[in-house]
């Protein structure tokens, strides 16, 4: 391409004074004066402007206003944010009410497992309209102690914990040995995510003086398993947990 043609593309969008350059071919020295101006005038626009909008990102905040001050290269505001102390309980996540109906869980099972206590869980949460996935480590079936069969939905590999809304942990003869059931548990445990325990998956929860497992519940401890189970599912976040 030419050099005539090239200033002409280059100059496209900077202003008449720029076309008119482009179009001499930048032959005589008042053109280029011009062109200096006239993008002289524009960057003091710009900058201008940019002064003018920085006082008003300091009434969200002192720092963002800066920061962005900083990269335009413009005065940083002087001023502060504005001071708002209010709050509405109304509007606080604390007060939201309850409720289990349509959450999702994922009941994470082996080879092993309890298939009467199983059942009385799922009972339990059909009755709330609460969805769940058995997740698994392959396809297939898994079998309980007693010979009964559940069909795996989905794999460790394919889904989530956070595509679950709690956890309800099975488990079942491998102890400790799935690398999916600990990456899930742990992944929900900090993100404070209630947490079912079958007698068959306590090997899966550690517990230190670190961690108060605040919204974990325990079949073997708890008699009432399943209602407080599906009271937890409801509250979904424990945010008090360490």
């Amino acid at each position: 391409m030419k050099g005539k043609h090239r200033a002409v593309l280059c100059a496209w969008n900077l202003g008449p004074a720029a076309k008119m350059v482009a179009k001499t071919g930048l032959k005589n020295s008042e053109s280029r004066t011009r062109l200096t101006e006239s993008r002289s005038s524009r960057n003091e626009s710009r900058t201008g402007s940019a002064d003018r909008r920085s006082p008003h990102v300091s009434n969200v905040g002192t720092g963002l206003a800066t920061a962005i001050a900083d990269y335009v290269n413009v005065n940083a505001p002087s001023g502060t944010h504005v001071s708002e102390e209010a709050s509405f309980p109304s509007l606080s996540q604390t007060n939201t009410p309850s409720y289990p109906y349509t959450l999702k869980f994922g009941i994470l099972i082996e080879n092993g497992f309890n298939s009467e206590e199983v059942k009385r869980v799922t009972d339990a949460f059909e009755k709330y309209a609460i969805m769940y996935d058995f997740i698994g480590e392959k396809f297939g079936a898994v079998t309980g102690s007693d010979g009964q069969t559940i069909t795996i939905d989905t794999t460790f590999l394919i889904t989530d914990a956070a595509m679950h809304d709690s956890l309800y942990v099975v488990g079942g003869n491998g102890g400790t040995s799935n690398p999916g059931i600990m990456n899930f548990v742990g992944n929900a445990y900090k993100h404070y995510k209630p947490i079912g325990v079958a007698a068959t998956g306590n090997s899966y929860i550690y517990t230190s003086d670190q961690n108060n497992l605040a919204g974990v519940i325990f079949a073997t401890t708890n008699p009432d398993f399943e209602n407080a189970f599906v009271s937890a599912i409801a509250k979904q976040r424990f945010w008090g947990r360490t």
